[in-house]
């Protein structure tokens, strides 16, 4: 299977998009004074400490199967435990908690924006991934219709 029909695209976008995160983390000024500050660092570091959870277990969960292309092994289990029981793409959800929490604690609002941006494109990126899913991993099609949410618990 040839690059591009294993999303590589989608590989190199997403690289490109972290690059764009790193840079914004380290090129533009943080916050110094101002109302609620002290509330959204604190809120920050609970959304990384979550977010290592969340894409710890789900790696854990995944195991063999985890890979960095979107389109799966083609010896590829359903993943339906833990977080996965309440988003069909906890790892995504896990990266853009991460990284809108790490910009927070660090008082960042370049990197939140950059951050932000990570949902648009897994949402375009879990498209493509869903699409090889449902045709190579047996009873994809039931598990995203019992679990209606891609990436945000109750919203999307």
């Amino acid at each position: 299977m040839s690059f591009s029909d294993r999303g590589g695209w989608w590989v190199v976008a997403q690289i490109l998009l972290f690059a764009a995160y790193v840079y914004a983390m380290v090129a533009a000024d943080g916050l110094t004074e101002g109302f609620g500050l002290g509330f959204a660092r604190v809120t920050g570091v609970g959304m990384v400490v979550i977010a290592a959870v969340i894409g710890g277990w789900s790696a854990v969960i995944l195991g063999r199967d985890l890979s960095i292309f979107p389109h799966p092994l083609e010896e590829a289990r359903l993943a339906d435990r833990g977080p996965y029981r309440l988003v069909r793409h906890p790892i995504y959800l896990a990266v853009i908690m991460g990284a809108v929490g790490l910009a927070l604690a660090l008082l960042n609002p370049a990197g939140v924006m950059v951050g932000m941006s990570f949902v648009p494109f897994f949402m375009a990126k879990t498209g493509f991934e869903e699409d090889r899913l449902v045709d190579v991993v047996p009873g994809y099609r039931d598990y995203r219709s019992a679990i209606p949410y891609r990436i945000i618990p109750w919203l999307m």
